[in-house]
């Protein structure tokens, strides 16, 4: 009999104070009107650059140490890394049967998406087989994926 009321107790008395605790106000917050209305903005113009077009279709942006980036492929797989001020930044040379230091094998296919990470940047090649490449900004393959 002690037990029961022990426990009888001790549920009432947790009841209690998961009523007292949870049955605070709830603060709500309504939307006003947006900032970029009313308030002066703390960024400067917008960044202003030109890019040639035979640096070819844009294929990803990325955002690293130094600020956002956008990576194009031309025709022949050229790839290059461009700021957003429109200043070339680096490019990565294709070939097709002699390797180049730093260059990728244009079998690898079209470059399809890049990745940052603390450790460097890394590409994502598809070719027409559907074989996925992770490839770093050396030019060296880390992994390699097959569709069936």
């Amino acid at each position: 009999m002690r037990k029961r009321i022990l426990l009888v107790s001790a549920g009432l008395l947790l009841a209690l104070a998961g009523y007292l605790l949870g049955s605070k106000t709830a603060t709500v917050a309504y939307a006003g009107q947006p900032a970029q209305d009313g308030a002066a903005k703390p960024y400067g113009a917008p960044t202003q650059g030109t890019v040639p077009k035979t640096y070819g279709h844009l294929v990803t942006a990325i955002s690293d140490q130094i600020g956002t980036g956008l990576i194009f492929e031309d025709n022949d797989g050229v790839i290059r890394f461009v700021a957003m001020t429109g200043m070339k930044e680096g490019e990565l040379a294709r070939y097709d049967q002699t390797p180049t230091h730093g260059g990728v094998p244009k079998s690898y296919g079209h470059l399809v998406a890049a990745v940052t990470n603390p450790t460097g940047t890394g590409l994502v090649f598809e070719d027409s087989l559907g074989v996925i490449r992770f490839v770093t900004i050396t030019g060296k393959t880390e992994g390699e994926l097959t569709r069936n």
